[in-house]
């Protein structure tokens, strides 16, 4: 509701300035004058000539750059458009000066009617005479077209011009926004499974010792699924939501690793009353119970969450461990592409992926 109230006041403000701006410069003693309506003739001319070009120019916009120039019809588009041209120059000149025919763009001096010859009768001309240089005749003396004639074919194209390039900029920006979409939604598509596919390992894991904890397990799985499948798709989510989210992974993982591993997780900060892209810090973690682990001995995984004001900051570290060789998740590649396109001004990355230790510091805006 605020975007399209500040949408529409923007226009109704620019469309304001447009239309009295005619006046700004033709002022004598003042920098701006109202128009005069109701006495000056010149200026319901230029009210109604503008008031048409504005029209035209959301006429343009609207609905002949759509129908025909993004169809393939630009040939079309620009006889449409020299069309209204000649219209608008023709309703300029009638206004104007009803008794000219606007298309006569030729000189016209005016005969001195009634008006003898200056040096017919005999008299002389004052010395030097054949050396001056003849004054220019003034503007109503001569034919051709009046002032308004040139503002109007000029305002006109500026309006054709600047609305094809307000179109082009917008139709850009729509191609930017959709394809963003769908590579986000690829992303997610990839992501999801990924981690489903872990977490079951987890729990077949824990099924085949039998372990008691296993119905926890499922019960923890099935809220993290709830969850995926219920917010994973939404643009933004509280954050508060997204930190039980990770909580209950953590938990998950707890179980299932015990005591091969030593997690030291710790939240700090009010999550309420912020926002953040679903799934957008799991991957890091993900990525440390995944590389981070040596069944042999224990292993020591940190992951800190600080939240303060409008940014969180996630610090993600685990020794890296050869026991067993894996490939780079996918799941981390495409993290860091949903943050290149969702934040790409409102996050730091930091990975430090040294011999035996992996690092991981964000900043990333949760306002």
């Amino acid at each position: 509701m605020k975007a399209k109230f500040s949408f529409y006041a923007k226009h109704i403000f620019l469309c304001l300035a447009f239309l009295f701006l005619p006046y700004a410069f033709t002022s004598v003693n003042s920098a701006f004058s109202l128009p005069n309506l109701y006495s000056n003739n010149h200026d319901r001319i230029y009210l109604f000539i503008y008031f048409s070009l504005l029209c035209f120019f959301y006429f343009n916009y609207y609905y002949l750059i759509p129908k025909y120039y993004f169809l393939n019809k630009q040939f079309l588009y620009f006889i449409i458009i020299a069309c209204f041209l000649l219209f608008f120059l023709w309703i300029s000149r009638f206004l104007d000066h009803p008794d000219h025919n606007f298309l006569d763009f030729g000189n016209h001096p005016q005969p001195f009617l009634n008006h003898p010859h200056p040096f017919e009768r005999g008299l002389k001309p004052p010395p030097h005479f054949q050396d001056m240089p003849p004054k220019p005749m003034p503007f109503d003396t001569m034919g051709g077209p009046p002032t308004q004639y040139g503002h109007t074919a000029l305002v006109y194209l500026l309006g054709v011009i600047s609305s094809l390039l307000f179109a082009i900029s917008n139709r850009l920006q729509n191609v930017e926004r959709e394809k963003m979409k769908s590579e986000l939604a690829f992303l997610k598509a990839q992501i999801n499974p990924h981690f489903l596919f872990n977490t079951l390992n987890s729990i077949y894991a824990l099924a085949l010792k039998k372990d008691d904890k296993t119905p926890d397990a499922v019960i923890q799985l099935s809220e993290l699924m709830r969850y995926i499948i219920t917010n994973a798709n939404d643009q933004v989510i509280d954050l508060n939501k997204e930190i039980n989210y990770i909580n209950n992974f953590v938990s998950l993982q707890k179980t299932r690793l015990g005591q091969t591993v030593n997690v030291d997780y710790k939240v700090n900060g009010n999550s309420y009353g912020k926002a953040i892209t679903p799934l957008i810090l799991i991957s890091f973690i993900e990525n440390a119970f995944k590389h981070g682990v040596n069944p042999d001995q224990t292993s020591v995984i940190c992951i800190y969450i600080d939240i303060f004001d409008e940014e969180l900051t996630l610090f993600v570290s685990n020794r890296k461990t050869f026991s067993v060789k894996s490939e780079t998740g996918i799941g981390l590649q495409n993290t860091i592409e949903r943050l290149a396109l969702l934040y790409p001004d409102r996050h730091q990355l930091k990975i430090e992926d040294a011999i035996d230790k992996y690092i991981v510091n964000l900043s990333i805006k949760v306002g």
